[in-house]
């Protein structure tokens, strides 16, 4: 019999080791829950890093295509371009013009900047 501990110490070492094994579970469940944050946190950076170069490009083409609406107008209007046989061209590519800047507009509302609840 002196090979077996008594009862209560028995007892009491078998309550620490489920004590230790339950800090473990906590322990890992915070681990855990800290690796899911942390991935959380470096998607939404990946996702502003690349909204904010989206909406770089769109800022740039919409203004090319302003600067370009904007010198053919004043061309044709100081008479460097002469479109009297094709004044359905002025219009078509200032229609086309408008359309694109529109159409960029709706693409950085809708996927761009909108929320999770919004799509």
């Amino acid at each position: 019999m002196p090979d077996s501990p008594p009862p209560d110490l028995a007892t009491a070492l078998g309550g620490l080791d489920d004590n230790i094994t339950e800090r473990e579970r906590k322990k890992d469940r915070r681990i855990k829950s800290g690796e899911h944050e942390a991935v959380e946190i470096n998607g939404r950076k990946a996702f502003f890093r690349l909204r904010s170069r989206w909406s770089l490009f769109i800022i740039i083409w919409i203004s090319c295509l302003t600067t370009f609406n904007c010198l053919l107008t004043m061309f044709v209007g100081f008479g460097s371009f002469n479109f009297k046989d094709y004044q359905w061209f002025v219009t078509s590519v200032t229609m086309e013009t408008f359309l694109q800047i529109v159409g960029m507009g709706y693409v950085a509302v809708k996927f761009l900047f909108s929320t999770s609840q919004d799509s």
